[in-house]
């Protein structure tokens, strides 16, 4: 079978940053815990035994930012394009690939510019690539679905050389009031997908369906007054109270049914993973991974406290953070698992390439912006 992996790989940040200082106006009295940080319950022993997602999001529940630290927004106005587009130069660039010789874009977006439509057309005009262009939409799972996707085309021979672009532009979608603004961030990430050496790449994989969380995410369609989407209408996330309680359900059974399948499906036991890069879309995600897996934390990508929560770029920012710090060598075996609400979680073993990387993001160049994006 044709041996197929990453062969390239960027992300972007946005030249905002907003600290944990953007909401000091605000005193402890006013600052009230998200709803899918709500534990349901007040007793420490009790949400120990449970599971450990509780154990691990226990630690946070007295920090009125629930660990996040920074997190990358916009500030001038960009969309989930524009952002794509940066991420997918970068990319091109470093592999030194021609826009026509990419035969296949898969965008994923949360959320695109446009309500109803995604960005795989913008993209692809913009960018002057070759073939065709599709959305997928597994929302924060989406960059393993075009993942995978992508290794099926490649390895079926239908195309050679795809490329997926992952946007977060989750500033925009949430109010300024909402609590869970303070985990969200923007960013954007592009990988090349494509044959590789035989023997390296995708060994396995196994995909769940999140069914069981569907109704929890909100989305609406309101107003942009500061006209960021073309249409003067955005998308608004919210979330259901009942979405605690869903996640601290599921989390564990999800990660190790997908796991444990895309281990057998590679012939290989957690003992032989080197690297293990998992969604963080909170401060005790990586912590609760180690722990529901049996393995050193040391073992897990965490960019949590950089970026916060960024969606479906998370598992592209996390492979690449630690491609680029020297974490991920070529030849080691790592296992990637992404968790998309109402979509479907997946796992995926690859033994890594040589993955040509892209110029790190650049600093962030705006404290705070005061104007909401």
């Amino acid at each position: 079978m044709r041996s197929v992996g990453i062969q390239a790989l960027a992300v972007y940040l946005p030249d905002g940053v907003r600290t944990n200082a953007w909401w000091s106006g605000e005193t402890p009295q006013q600052q009230t815990e998200p709803s899918v940080m709500a534990s349901g319950s007040n007793n420490s022993s009790k949400r120990r035994k449970v599971n450990p997602y509780d154990a691990a999001m226990e630690h946070y529940l007295e920090d009125p930012f629930f660990g996040s630290v920074e997190r990358r927004v916009v500030t001038n106005g960009e969309g989930s394009v524009e952002l794509g587009i940066e991420a997918a130069r970068r990319v091109l660039d470093a592999a030194n690939v021609s826009p026509d010789k990419v035969d296949c874009l898969i965008a994923v977006s949360m959320f695109p510019d446009r309500i109803g439509s995604g960005d795989a057309g913008y993209l692809a005009q913009a960018l002057g690539t070759g073939g065709g262009a599709f959305n997928v939409e597994a929302t924060c799972g989406g960059s393993m679905s075009g993942l995978l996707t992508a290794c099926a085309w490649v390895q079926a021979g239908l195309k050679e050389q795809v490329l997926v672009v992952t946007t977060s532009r989750l500033s925009r979608a949430i109010e300024d009031d909402d609590v869970t603004l303070r985990l969200c961030g923007d960013a954007s990430a592009a990988f090349l997908v494509g044959p590789v050496e035989n023997g390296f790449g995708l060994l396995g994989a196994e995909s769940l369906h999140t069914g069981i969380t569907c109704g929890t995410w909100l989305l609406d369609a309101v107003e942009d007054p500061l006209k960021t989407t073309p249409a003067g209408q955005k998308i608004r996330l919210r979330v259901d109270p009942s979405i605690s309680h869903v996640l601290r359900a599921t989390a564990e059974p999800y990660l190790l049914h997908t796991a444990q399948g895309a281990l057998a499906k590679a012939g290989l036991e957690l003992k032989d993973i080197d690297v293990i890069v998992v969604n963080t879309p909170t401060a005790w995600h990586a912590e609760f991974s180690a722990n529901a897996l049996g393995v050193d934390p040391a073992r897990v990508i965490n960019t949590f406290p950089q970026v916060a929560n960024i969606g479906p770029v998370l598992m592209p920012f996390n492979a690449y953070t630690a491609a680029a710090d020297g974490r991920i060598k070529p030849g080691d075996t790592v296992l990637l698992y992404g968790f998309g609400g109402q979509a479907e979680a997946s796992a995926a073993v690859f033994r890594w390439p040589h993955v040509v990387l892209a110029a790190p993001p650049k600093e962030a160049s705006v404290i705070n912006p005061t104007t909401p994006q």
